[in-house]
């Protein structure tokens, strides 16, 4: 989220909670928090500042906009938004309108990220949106494949960097984006979707041991400072 944080003196890009004072010069909040709990005090604590009612761009990697939109109180405000988590000069972003959010406060969210030159797509307020739907299904998919001894991981990575152009394998891409994010986008999946998008349980078995990727220092590869071991 480098991009979008410090973009205008207009805008606020929320990594902490924030305090009326935080507010008072900006037009529209940008929220980031990947932790419920932390998320949910931040939200929760924009919508009881009385004298500020600007719109609100919540960062989602769990629940619906519609959910958080009810859950923090901020009803109409809140805008969900999914970006690339781990590929930082992919300037794109899929916005999410709850059922009560409104027009106006899409728009202005929207014309947020266009003024700084993201490309933007409006979808349903489904689990996922697009991108990170795609791509959990792909991590979890290859992972079976791995799993019913079809190819090795190395493998797999090699083939879709060269076929299908990918910047990163899928198992480099969960190891970058966090095996236990990962895992949480297929539960949300499966518990939406259905049994098309349950976990593989190697992944599982990952997020259990503690083997969350690279900030963990071991994901599905082992991780030394200067990059793979």
């Amino acid at each position: 989220m480098q991009q979008i944080a410090g973009s205008t003196c207009s805008v606020t890009c929320l990594d902490k909670i924030p305090a009326a004072s935080d507010l008072e010069s900006h037009h529209l909040v940008v929220e980031v928090f990947l932790d419920e709990k932390l998320k949910l005090e931040a939200l929760g604590a924009i919508a009881r500042f009385d004298h500020w009612t600007g719109p609100v761009a919540s960062l989602l990697y769990g629940g619906s906009a519609t959910e958080w939109a009810v859950r923090s109180g901020l009803g109409q405000r809140l805008v969900g938004f999914y970006a690339c988590p781990s590929l930082e000069d992919i300037h794109s972003a899929e916005l999410l309108a709850g059922e009560t959010t409104r027009t106006e406060a899409l728009r202005q969210v929207e014309t947020f990220f266009s003024d700084l030159g993201f490309s933007t797509i409006i979808c349903k307020d489904r689990a996922g949106g697009i991108f990170p739907k795609v791509l959990a299904a792909m991590i979890n998919e290859a992972a079976q494949m791995v799993q019913l001894g079809i190819a090795p991981m190395e493998e797999i990575d090699q083939m879709m960097r060269l076929a299908a152009n990918f910047p990163m394998g899928p198992f480099e891409w969960a190891d970058q984006i966090g095996l236990d994010r990962v895992l949480a986008m297929l539960e949300e999946l499966s518990h939406e979707y259905g049994p098309l998008y349950h976990p593989c349980p190697w992944i599982r078995r990952k997020v259990d041991a503690g083997h969350y990727g690279k900030k963990s220092g071991q994901g599905f590869y082992q991780y030394a400072s200067g990059g793979v071991s």
